[in-house]
């Protein structure tokens, strides 16, 4: 039964769609097959994928509000199989709430669980209801943060609203790791706020980390993941690496 893995941070541009969409390319590469859910609204990691859903096309919030087949969502993708958000996501966030529905995506997925060795959740940047569900349905968590003070800052209360669905919601959870993205060799700030990380979240913190490549920009300008952009660049090799920790951790 294949594993279920919530990338999470409630603070915006840490790199976390990142992270996710190349990942899943990673495990393909490696001989895994891995499933991308985009849970997140804007969509970002369907598009960085060459899937910009637009108007009523079948999307995440199709298959939760409509309670089909969720395997008639997926799309085939080079990259890895997704089942892709838009705007529309929004859409279904009262319905969610009014009903108190935080299993939704859990009973949803069920189905598709034997047929992926990995389902990789990209949750929005807010502990809303969509990550709520995210996190009911995940037994991991990935956790990219970038190395500033405020990411810091916001893992307290981001560690809190975990806590609060393992109590409540999913005792099951656990979290896998702390990747640290868009490292910079060339400051001080990184190396810093990594050893300040790998000190507060001792034995959390993989040992990869992603740094700072213009290759992940330009690949999510060619909507292409980083293997696909450029398969020898270093962020590639980043991503690899990473890939390998979570399959073997």
């Amino acid at each position: 039964m294949g594993s279920v893995i919530a990338f999470t941070n409630q603070k915006g541009g840490v790199g976390k769609t990142t992270t996710t969409v190349n990942i899943a390319a990673a495990l393909k590469i490696k001989g895994k097959k891995p499933l991308l859910i985009d849970f997140d609204s804007q969509g970002n990691a369907s598009a960085s994928m060459g899937f910009l859903i637009e108007g009523e096309g079948k999307t995440v919030k199709d298959m939760l509000k409509e309670d089909r087949n969720p395997g008639g969502y997926i799309i085939n993708a080079e990259s890895s199989d997704l089942i892709p958000s838009n705007n529309a996501l929004k859409d279904i966030e009262d319905y969610l709430i009014n009903r108190k529905k935080l299993d939704t995506l859990k009973k949803a997925i069920e189905p598709l669980k034997n047929d992926y060795d990995y389902i990789l959740i990209d949750c929005p940047p807010s502990i809303n209801v969509f990550t709520k569900n995210a996190l009911s349905a995940a037994d991991e968590i990935v956790i990219p943060v970038d190395l500033g003070y405020f990411s810091l800052v916001g893992m307290k209360q981001l560690l809190e609203d975990i806590n609060h669905i393992t109590d409540h919601l999913n005792p099951h959870l656990t979290i896998k790791g702390i990747i640290a993205c868009k490292y910079d060799k060339r400051t001080t700030l990184s190396a810093q706020v990594l050893e300040i990380l790998k000190h507060n979240f001792e034995g959390q913190v993989f040992d990869t980390t992603i740094k700072v490549s213009i290759d992940v920009v330009r690949s999510q300008i060619a909507q292409k993941d980083i293997f696909r952009f450029n398969s020898r660049c270093a962020a590639a090799q980043n991503y690899m690496e990473l890939a390998e920790e979570i399959i073997n951790g």
